[in-house]
């Protein structure tokens, strides 16, 4: 099980700030954040490359925070796999465990069982750049695995591969991951690798984990417009209007007729996915403007601008019957949401946020 309680870690002018979290024993835990946000910063302080300013690490019950990287029994995989180009595939697995004088039964052992679990034998007399970027990712992973750490740390492991690539290759880890039992952190921008791999995801923000738990959970419930937006879900904040027995809900300059029971002044957040929406002229639609379209395949992704910088994402099955600066009308089908306090409207949205 790996613990880190209020972590921070000052680099290169940019500071992580008291990061707590846990991953279980076996699980698999995914640090999601975009770039800049601290991720690398947070792996590198893990497997002892960077020194904590204050803050403690504990793996499986032992306070690591100030021991060397090879007594942490923790291994990286760094995001280009930094594989010695001038070995073989096989030379490169086995590298460290030579270097340590391991015992020889034990290292051919572990070397069989790691490249058939990785299906690695047809490549071990190749070097890499006689690899694919999946084939070399499943090399790097076995040269990680041959020591057997109690914790293995993955860099932005997809970000070398063609997308076309990536679900099989996340399908190949997760089944990987299950039959060696081993506790594994992953850091990434992708909100599929968190979907598809995380036991617990964790959101960082600017140096800060924003918000923590299952991804259904994060889905279900963002907890700021930064989440939301990251996620792929808009979010858009309004106030209730009362006039007689009839409830409004305005946003911007438009006001929505709601069927909810709401009292008058009540900010109310709105969170739907771009799936989540019915085209339709009715009294509780939305009125925008498209300001993006993007075909992908089945479906189209629109932006649409309900007011000055308030966009949203749409999605509509293709072909798209709307193009840059069609009006379009909308229902939400989502639920309201009470809110406390307004958070901030979301930015404008990245119309390629969520593709696999």
């Amino acid at each position: 099980m790996l613990q880190i309680t209020d972590l921070t870690v000052r680099a290169d002018g940019f500071t992580l700030h008291a990061v707590t979290l846990t991953v279980p024993k076996g699980a698999c835990g995914v640090v999601l954040g975009p770039s800049g946000a601290g991720k690398s910063t947070l792996l590198e302080a893990i497997a002892g490359l960077r020194q904590p300013v204050s803050g403690r690490i504990w793996l499986d019950g032992q306070d690591i925070t100030d021991l060397p990287p090879e007594r942490r029994s923790i291994a990286l995989v760094p995001q280009d796999y930094a594989l010695f180009p001038h070995l073989t595939a096989k030379s490169n697995i086995l590298l460290a465990p030579r270097l340590l004088r391991l015992p020889l039964h034990e290292v051919a052992e572990r070397f069989v069982f790691l490249c058939d679990l990785l299906n690695l034998h047809h490549l071990l007399d190749r070097r890499p750049h006689q690899l694919s970027g999946g084939e070399r990712q499943r090399v790097a992973l076995a040269r990680a695995l041959m020591l057997r750490p109690k914790l293995l740390l993955l860099d932005e492991p997809f970000a070398a591969l063609d997308p076309q690539m990536r679900p099989t290759v996340r399908r190949t880890l997760r089944r990987i991951f299950q039959q060696l039992g081993t506790t594994v952190l992953i850091v990434t921008h992708d909100v599929w690798d968190a979907a598809a791999l995380g036991d617990v995801v964790f959101v960082l923000e600017n140096g800060r984990i924003v918000q923590k738990g299952t991804w259904r959970d994060i889905v279900a419930f963002p907890k700021s417009a930064f989440v939301a937006e990251f996620i792929g879900i808009n979010r858009l904040v309004g106030i209730v209007e009362r006039r007689g027995q009839r409830c409004f809900l305005r946003i911007g300059e438009q006001r929505l007729l709601v069927s909810a029971d709401l009292s008058e002044n009540t900010t109310v957040c709105w969170q739907f996915f771009p799936s989540q929406v019915r085209f339709a002229d009715a009294p509780n639609a939305l009125r925008g403007v498209v300001d993006e379209v993007m075909e992908l395949g089945d479906r189209t992704l629109l932006v649409v601008e309900l007011a000055e910088g308030v966009l949203v994402r749409l999605e509509v099955p293709s072909p798209s019957p709307y193009s840059v600066g069609d009006v379009v009308s909308f229902v939400i089908t989502a639920p309201l949401l009470p809110a406390e306090t307004a958070p901030t409207l979301p930015a404008r949205p990245d119309a390629t946020t969520g593709a696999p």
